[in-house]
């Protein structure tokens, strides 16, 4: 099967396409920022917690976290908005390679991976938003 070079790379047509292309490239980027910032709280939050410098008021990696739960809800949204529109930019750019297939794949269980996350958390960052409203 002919693969497209680089010279013939696929681009976006149609406004659904192009819409689709936007919201991947911003939740792709969206993603990479809420991971990076996700895995500096729990290193710092656990090496300060071990050397018993701080000891936060909620274990760190526990539901009642609410920095924990809004990370976690976060990079579980973003991940199903990546991981949909990828599997919709690949269904409207080809499903003839095997390629595509894998990608459609691999896009819908990180899609279910990412709807189990935010339906875990959602409790919690409810709660928590609950919470912060003045009486």
């Amino acid at each position: 099967m002919p693969h497209p070079s680089a010279l013939q790379a696929w681009q976006p047509s149609t406004p659904l396409e192009r819409g689709l292309y936007r919201v991947f490239r911003l939740s792709s980027v969206g993603c990479a920022l809420t991971v990076a910032g996700f895995v500096g709280y729990l290193s710092i939050g656990i090496a300060l917690h071990v050397t018993g410098v701080y000891t936060p008021p909620s274990p760190v990696m526990s539901f009642s976290n609410p920095v924990f739960t809004s990370l976690s809800f976060l990079v579980g949204g973003l991940i199903c908005l990546l991981s949909g529109s990828l599997t919709f930019l690949t269904l409207l750019a080809s499903v003839k390679y095997a390629n595509a297939e894998f990608v459609v794949l691999m896009s819908l269980i990180a899609f279910g991976f990412g709807a189990a996350t935010v339906r875990v958390t959602a409790g919690a960052v409810l709660t928590w938003l609950a919470g912060l409203r003045p009486v």
